[in-house]
């Protein structure tokens, strides 16, 4: 990781007007604008991207919910592995020498999968479907049957649910929080601290790719790095401070995990992805955040490493200290795993993608809640993550097989 700023977008505004979820005093933005692509005249297949166009929708679902971000994290995942099995589904399929609806397919997917995980806003998401599928579409689908893409996307969104209620992922239980020195410590009980033992998509276990032992408590190593972090906390210029909340991303926004799935968005408009194509990548890259967020939390309640201000009281963090262990980031982790998938995809983008999924790394270090060694154990950890889930994945039309 380095401390230096690539260029990057600018984040949308963190607001949300869906169906009156919120008040908003000016329309969100977004990069691309796909309700007004869909709105308009589309001939193009890329512009009436139902993946992206759906994609969007649940971003926007978690900012106007205020979702945490292992919510959101966990959302994004479900709802995007129901896209891309749908649209599987639908090129599969055929009554009567008619293709059933990819578009409606995955529209109806992504209702069911959203529906589970905003039950109260059922209602508004049946009605944005009924807009959606009202809306001008791409020529290509008019050969196929919209009635039949709905029940097949109902259909494959019901099972995708059914196996999420089932990942364990916020299964109740209690740990035993060990105590001594160099040990992360609360006077609450941490949280996430069984995440590690969810089930996940790709991965065999949550420790299948356990990160190495950080630097010991007192060594030569580890003092070299709190130093690093007390030295940024006494000297933190503007830059670095605006860096470190850039990325923070905390309830009310789309999450750091909805940062990356909306340049996943920009990307598959830029490269004209088709609707299994686009729900494809989504599928991928959150499925290894899913697995990403597992293994993180796996490590950081098998090390136990405490936090920097914890270890040096005079360190002042400017971003909220999440109340779990240190060692590996969360951050570095989620978007080293995600970057890398879109990179695979995406080859001609991958130097300015690993840029940025080092940038959001050491942003925690410049917030003062992080030290070096977790932000670079992260990045490994992502990484091979999801390097095992490009090695695993499905090909063709093939769906994803959910274990």
């Amino acid at each position: 990781m380095n401390a230096t700023t690539p260029h990057r977008r600018h984040l949308p505004a963190v607001a949300a007007c869906v169906f009156g979820l919120v008040s908003c005093t000016e329309p969100p933005l977004s990069a691309p604008d796909t309700r007004t692509l869909l709105r308009a005249s589309a001939v193009k297949a890329w512009e009436a991207n139902a993946a992206v166009y759906w994609n969007g929708v649940a971003r926007d679902f978690v900012i106007a919910n205020s979702s945490p971000p292992p919510v959101a994290l966990r959302g994004y995942a479900i709802v995007s592995v129901a896209q891309y099995n749908a649209a599987i589904a639908a090129e599969n399929g055929k009554v009567r020498n008619v293709h059933p609806s990819i578009r409606a397919a995955i529209g109806a997917a992504s209702v069911e999968a959203l529906s589970y995980l905003y039950p109260a806003q059922a209602a508004a998401l049946e009605s944005l479907l009924d807009e959606f599928l009202a809306a001008p579409a791409w020529p290509g689908e008019k050969h196929r049957d919209v009635p039949s893409g709905v029940a097949v996307g109902r259909a494959i969104g019901q099972t995708v649910v059914a196996h999420a209620q089932t990942d364990n992922f916020f299964a109740p239980g209690t740990v035993t929080v060990p105590v001594g020195p160099g040990l992360w410590f609360s006077s609450s009980p941490p949280v996430g601290a069984l995440w590690g033992q969810a089930r996940t998509y790709t991965l065999l276990s949550g420790d299948q790719f356990r990160p190495p032992p950080p630097p010991a408590f007192g060594s030569a190593e580890f003092e070299a790095a709190l130093a690093e972090v007390r030295l940024i906390s006494d000297t933190r210029t503007p830059e670095q401070e605006a860096n470190a909340k850039f990325w923070d991303f905390p309830v009310g926004t789309y999450t750091s995990p909805g940062y990356w799935n909306e340049e996943a968005a920009t990307l598959a408009v830029k490269y004209h992805l088709g609707d299994r194509e686009a729900a494809h990548v989504f599928a991928l890259m959150n499925m290894v955040a899913f697995d990403a967020i597992v293994a993180s939390h796996d490590a950081k309640f098998f090390y136990w490493v405490l936090r920097p201000s914890m270890a040096d009281p005079a360190i002042t963090p400017v971003i909220v200290l999440p109340n779990f262990p240190s060692y590996p980031a969360n951050h570095a982790t989620i978007s080293g795993g995600m970057a890398r998938i879109l990179a695979h995809e995406f080859p001609a983008e991958k130097q300015r993608l690993d840029a940025l999924a080092e940038e959001a790394a050491m942003s925690r270090v410049l917030g003062g809640i992080h030290y070096r060694f977790d932000g670079d154990a992260g990045l490994v950890l992502g990484r091979a993550i999801a390097a095992w889930a490009i090695e695993h994945d499905v090909h063709g039309h093939q769906a994803i097989v959910l274990r």
